[in-house]
């Protein structure tokens, strides 16, 4: 994992008010629980060198090895299927791994979360393949239901497309304000693909609004609170679907034990991954799992 954990150099950009989130913008995530970015935030060059990590990766090749394998999304081309998901990618390719780290996207969760800095948490690389099944669908769940172990609900998440999505492709879809709903635990439902059958069990928990999939053009970022319900469609397209996932939390998040209703410790991958605190808890400060991307000092 050596490199991992480097000071990031400040984007100039982040000197440019223009590309970050108004007030009236952080109001309407606050209200609405999603914001995409009006203009494109992420260098094409940026994406197109993480478009060939993902060749990369995808061949097999890696230019870090995780501590543990098993236990995570990790798909191989013996797997087959139309469903590619794999985890943890920006710790084990170069080119996802600036991707994911870019300090600017990491400027923009902090301003939506309204939080002093944002230290990465996790990441997802999901490529959907064409495909008359709906084996590509990602079923309506919620990412705060996976992550009973953090102490803060102001983590968030930054879906990234890396090729031009249209709507038959199955783009994300969120439904505004579901993050102030409570009980929503039981949505760790992200391979269900009944979509139908989630949007009921979930109007019964009280989500009234329908879902919407606003149009994230390549180098835009669309955010998402941990809280609000999301997912996808199936890929009814002619091209593949290559999306990133990159997960964040802000510097007060910490690991919290938490059972399940059978009094088993609920687990996240972080907490094998991590370094230990000195009471013995995963440390979600691991600079090598979970490096700082970006302080609000730095942007003044």
């Amino acid at each position: 994992m050596n490199g991992l954990s480097q000071k990031i150099a400040p984007s100039p950009l982040l000197e440019q008010s223009e590309w970050l989130p108004s007030e009236l913008d952080i109001v309407s995530y606050e209200r609405e629980g999603h914001f995409v970015t009006p203009n494109p935030v992420l260098p094409a060059s940026l994406i197109e060198r993480a478009l060939y990590g993902v060749q990369r990766f995808y061949e097999g090749e890696r230019d870090w090895r995780l501590p543990l394998s098993g236990g995570f999304l990790d798909w191989r081309p013996e797997h087959v299927g139309d469903l590619r998901i794999n985890d943890y990618v920006s710790l084990q390719n170069a080119e996802l791994h600036e991707l994911c780290t870019f300090e600017l996207m990491a400027a923009i969760a902090g301003r939506l979360a309204r939080v002093s800095g944002i230290r990465l948490f996790h990441d997802q690389l999901i490529t959907k393949l064409p495909s008359a099944e709906a084996t590509t669908a990602i079923g309506w769940h919620v990412d705060q239901a996976y992550w009973q172990t953090c102490t803060s609900r102001r983590l968030l998440t930054a879906w990234i497309p890396l090729v031009e999505i249209t709507e038959e492709m199955g783009g994300l879809s969120v439904i505004p304000g579901s993050h102030r709903l409570s009980g929503l635990d039981w949505m760790t439902t992200f391979n269900e693909q009944d979509l139908d059958g989630l949007a009921d069990r979930a109007r019964a928990s009280g989500a009234g609004a329908e879902a919407v999939t606003p149009h994230v053009p390549v180098g835009c970022v669309s955010f998402h609170h941990g809280g609000t319900i999301h997912g996808s469609r199936p890929n009814r397209g002619d091209r593949s679907r290559i999306a990133l996932t990159v997960h964040f939390q802000d510097l007060d998040n910490r690991y919290e034990l938490h059972r399940d209703i059978e009094g088993r410790p609920i687990l996240h991958v972080n907490d094998l991954l991590c370094r230990r605190g000195d009471d013995g808890s995963p440390n979600y400060a691991d600079p090598d799992i979970c490096p700082i991307l970006w302080r609000a000092e730095v942007a003044h």
